[in-house]
């Protein structure tokens, strides 16, 4: 069950990500409301497959993408 999920998280926020190339943590949870121990499980998911970058400034984790088409993601 939860592997579904965090694949299905994992989507959203990559496509969310593609939109706008960098949000930190609490962004990505304002914008999907999912909970936080949800997104760190997609992010590590998106990590493993090489489609996120994570840095932090001032303090704060941000998340980047690094592709710029979704569709690149399974072609």
């Amino acid at each position: 069950m939860y592997k579904q999920d965090i694949k299905i998280n994992s989507d959203l926020i990559w496509n969310l990500l593609s939109d706008v190339n960098a949000l930190s943590i609490e962004e990505i949870e304002e914008l999907t409301g999912y909970n936080e121990k949800f997104i760190y499980m997609a992010l590590g998911w998106l990590l493993k497959e090489n489609k996120i970058l994570l840095t932090e400034k001032h303090g704060t984790l941000y998340v980047e993408s690094l592709k710029s088409n979704y569709s690149e993601m399974y072609f």
